[in-house]
């Protein structure tokens, strides 16, 4: 492993980052923490996946646009909590380049250097007096301690900050950080709903290869997330490489180094990924839902989405009844082709059908399983070497 937890870690906690996050009345009666300033002293590369939605909010069309012409020098991200500035029209765009353009006539940073997020309600206009005054506090309150600050700001129904940091060994003396906060509930759906992200790092590497690595981690971890199987227009993932740390640049994506950072980029999306689910499901259970053995890619994303729906798959989680009858339902109700008497299905170690057959299981063992606070399902179609995976959550208000 290349890679051990930082564990007093936060977003500015890679060299040369500062961060903060203050209180500017974003949230109707509450003082917290609802804009948050993330700042590099160098210029840095950026990778960046967004929202799917053809609602896409105005931070998300801005930050897509800045990136068509600037991949290589931004300097600072703003995020702010309680409005998603999200269905508002060309103001709610005018709104977000005023907010991109201050912070960067404060921190006196090219404009095209600073990219925005926004979470919370839709519909609803940005109180720019409040944010133009929250955004000139930010930028005096920086510092290389603030990023705590930083993760609590961006929240909005989350019940805690969602961090992690990791300590990553390239190579004999070649050392660099990577961090990552996270904030999300429920409105999660492939394809990134209702769910912002950034992460930091002083490694030096080639934006492609930025981009590259930051697309093969998103797959594997937010991109399997399927929690209420809503589309949100905000969605975010953004990654920022300063180039500080000490040792060579990778350039070369067969190298030892890239691989190094790879396997701790992919455990650092799927931690974060996997914090949304726990905040989520709260009251509730995580599931897990794997399919193997597919024709394709596509064909075994399909059933794992379809039965992460399922309500009646969710009903038999929370009711803590072995009911693969509605397992099976949900797996023939996708429009998948396959072969029912290959199939096999699996909760945990337990077999409930094979080669299309039911099987004689322990019952006890299966409502054990429908019990815990995380079951597993495995869905074999014994028809390809394709695969995926899913996770999705009940809560107690179902």
């Amino acid at each position: 492993m290349s890679y051990t937890i930082f564990e007093d870690g936060h977003i500015s906690s890679p060299h040369g980052f500062r961060a903060t996050g203050v209180s500017c009345g974003l949230k109707d009666g509450s003082k917290a923490r609802d804009l948050a300033l993330i700042y590099s002293l160098q210029p840095c590369k950026v990778a960046a996946m967004f929202t799917t939605s053809i609602t896409r909010a105005a931070p998300v069309f801005l930050s897509q646009a800045i990136l068509s012409r600037n991949r290589e020098a931004i300097r600072a991200v703003m995020i702010n909590s309680g409005h998603a500035n999200a269905g508002t029209g060309q103001a709610g765009l005018t709104d977000a380049v005023e907010c991109a353009k201050q912070v960067a006539d404060e921190l006196e940073i090219p404009r095209d250097a600073v990219m925005v997020m926004s979470t919370g309600i839709i519909g609803v206009p940005l109180p720019m007096p409040k944010i133009r005054d929250g955004i000139r506090r930010a930028v005096s309150e920086l510092d290389s301690g603030g990023g705590r600050r930083a993760a609590v700001a961006i929240l909005t129904t989350d019940s805690r900050p969602k961090e992690r940091v990791y300590r990553v060994q390239l190579g004999e003396g070649h050392r660099v950080t990577l961090a990552g906060m996270a904030k999300g509930t429920r409105m999660i759906h492939p394809r990134m709903a209702t769910m912002l992200c950034l992460m930091t790092t002083d490694l030096g590497i080639e934006q492609h290869l930025l981009a590259q690595s930051l697309s093969h981690s998103v797959a594997r971890s937010f991109n399997r997330l399927n929690l209420d199987g809503d589309c949100s227009p905000n969605d975010t993932v953004m990654l920022l490489a300063n180039a500080t740390a000490d040792g060579p640049m990778i350039t070369d994506a067969a190298s030892r180094e890239f691989s190094a950072w790879q396997e701790a980029l992919d455990q650092l999306c799927y931690e974060l990924a996997q914090q949304i689910v726990r905040d989520a499901s709260t009251g509730g259970k995580i599931i897990q839902v794997a399919v193997r053995g597919g024709p394709s890619e596509e064909s075994a994303r399909r059933i794992c989405d379809v039965v992460a729906r399922s309500s009646a798959v969710r009903s038999a989680c929370k009711r803590n009844v072995p009911d693969w009858g509605a397992l099976l339902a949900a797996i023939g109700s996708s429009g998948v082709e396959m072969r029912p008497e290959l199939l096999e299905l699996r909760v945990g170690h337990v077999v409930l059908m094979s080669e299309g057959l039911p099987c004689v299981f322990d019952q006890a063992a299966a409502i054990q399983l429908f019990t815990s606070p995380e079951i597993d399902f495995m869905i074999d179609m014994h028809l390809g070497p394709a695969e995926a995976t899913v996770l999705t959550c009940t809560w107690h208000e179902e």
